[in-house]
C-alpha cells in the first residue's frame, strides 16, 4: 500500500484551515506531520476539533423533511412553500416541484426517482404520493391516503407510508398497488427500513418506536422519546431518531436502549446521513437546513486512496451531576 508523505499532510493542512477555524487545525496536523508522516493510506486521521456546522442560505417556510438524491444532491419538502427544493453542493437552489399539498415526506426508488407524499391538511382520503421523474415529470404513485408523511423503500422496490391520521402504514408495490401493511400505531410520523430489510416505524404522540417484520407482525421497541418526529440510520446501520418535542437525536438499539446521539436545535424535525456519516437536518421552527461536518476526504497527491479526516471534540469526563456529553 502506498504512503501518505509529508507533503500529503501539508495539503491536507491546508484544505482543512480553509474548513476550520486554522489555528488549533494548524497545530494538530503539524504535529500529525511530524509523528506520523508514514501513515498507511486509506487510514483516518482523528482531529481534536468540533465538527463544522455549514447552515444554508435557502429560503424555506417550514421545511419538513430532507434527503439526498442517490447522485448526492440535497432536496427539502417545504411543507409550508408547498414545495420541494433541490439544493446543490454550492448552496444554489432550485424548486423541482411547487403547487403541493403540504409535502411531509421524501424517498427515492432504485432507479432515482423522487417521491413525496402530500399530507393535504390530513384530510381523510385526501392524501397522496406523487413521483417525480430525473426528467422533472410528476404523477400521482398512490392516492386515497390520509396525512401520509415519512416515506422508506426497501431493497425490493416496496414503498412504505406512514399515514398520521390513519394511525397506519401502507405497503405500496412498485406498480403502485397499495395495501394496508401495519394498523393501530398511533400518528405514526417517519419510517426507515434498516439494513436487515426490518421496517421502524415511529409514534410521535407516544414517543415510541415500532419494528415491523416481513408479515406486518409489531414488536415495540422503545418508549419515552420526545415527539419523535423522523428516523434514518447511519451508513454502519444505527438507527436515529430526531425529537421534534426535545433538543437532541437519540441513538435507538437492537434492543431498544436509548441514548443522545446529538444535541441539536430545539425545533430540528428531519434528519438524514450522507454516505460518510455526516449529518443533515431540518428545523421547522428556525426554518433552516444545516450540514454538520463530522468526515472530511481529503485528497492525497502521492496516493489514490484518499486521506479521511474524522473531527471529533474531546471533552472532559462528565461527573456524577453533569448530563452525558453529546457525539456530536
Amino acid at each position: 500500500m502506498a504512503r501518505i508523505k509529508t507533503a500529503a499532510f501539508l495539503f491536507a493542512l491546508a484544505t482543512l484551515q480553509i474548513l476550520t477555524t486554522g489555528g488549533t487545525a494548524s497545530a494538530q496536523l503539524s504535529e500529525l506531520i511530524e509523528a506520523q508522516a508514514g501513515l498507511e493510506a486509506g487510514r483516518e486521521v482523528e482531529l481534536d476539533l468540533p465538527p463544522i456546522v455549514k447552515k444554508y442560505r435557502v429560503p424555506l417556510v417550514r421545511p419538513r423533511r430532507v434527503a439526498l438524491s442517490p447522485d448526492g444532491v440535497l432536496y427539502v419538502a417545504d411543507w409550508g412553500a408547498g414545495s420541494v427544493v433541490a439544493v446543490a453542493a454550492d448552496g444554489t437552489a432550485d424548486v423541482v416541484a411547487s403547487n403541493l399539498g403540504e409535502p411531509a415526506g421524501l424517498a427515492f426508488d432504485p432507479s432515482g426517482n423522487l417521491y413525496v407524499s402530500e399530507h393535504a391538511s390530513g384530510m381523510t382520503g385526501g392524501g397522496r404520493v406523487v413521483r417525480i421523474t430525473s426528467d422533472g415529470e410528476r404523477e400521482v404513485f398512490v392516492e386515497n391516503l390520509t396525512a401520509p408523511t415519512g416515506l422508506a423503500f426497501d431493497g425490493s422496490g416496496y414503498l412504505y407510508v406512514a399515514n398520521f391520521q390513519d394511525d397506519s402504514v401502507t405497503r405500496v408495490s412498485p406498480m403502485g398497488e397499495a395495501i394496508t401493511f401495519v394498523s393501530e400505531i398511533p400518528n405514526p410520523s417517519a419510517v426507515a427500513v434498516g439494513p436487515s430489510g426490518t421496517l421502524f416505524v415511529c409514534s410521535s404522540t407516544e414517543g415510541s418506536v415500532y419494528a415491523v417484520g416481513s408479515m406486518g407482525e409489531v414488536t415495540l421497541l422503545t418508549r419515552g422519546l420526545q415527539g419523535p418526529s423522523d428516523l434514518a440510520f447511519t451508513p454502519d446501520g444505527h438507527l436515529v431518531a430526531a425529537n421534534y418535542g426535545g433538543a437532541e437525536l437519540s441513538h435507538v438499539d437492537p434492543k431498544g436502549r436509548v441514548r443522545r446521539y446529538a444535541t441539536v436545535p430545539k425545533g430540528t424535525i428531519g434528519h438524514f446521513f450522507d454516505a460518510d456519516g455526516n449529518l443533515l437536518l431540518v428545523n421547522w421552527d428556525h426554518r433552516m437546513l444545516v450540514k454538520v461536518v463530522t468526515i472530511l476526504t481529503i485528497p492525497s497527491p502521492d496516493s489514490d486512496t484518499p486521506i479521511r479526516v474524522r473531527l471529533r471534540e474531546k471533552r472532559q469526563r462528565p461527573t456524577e451531576k453533569t448530563p452525558e456529553q453529546p457525539i456530536i
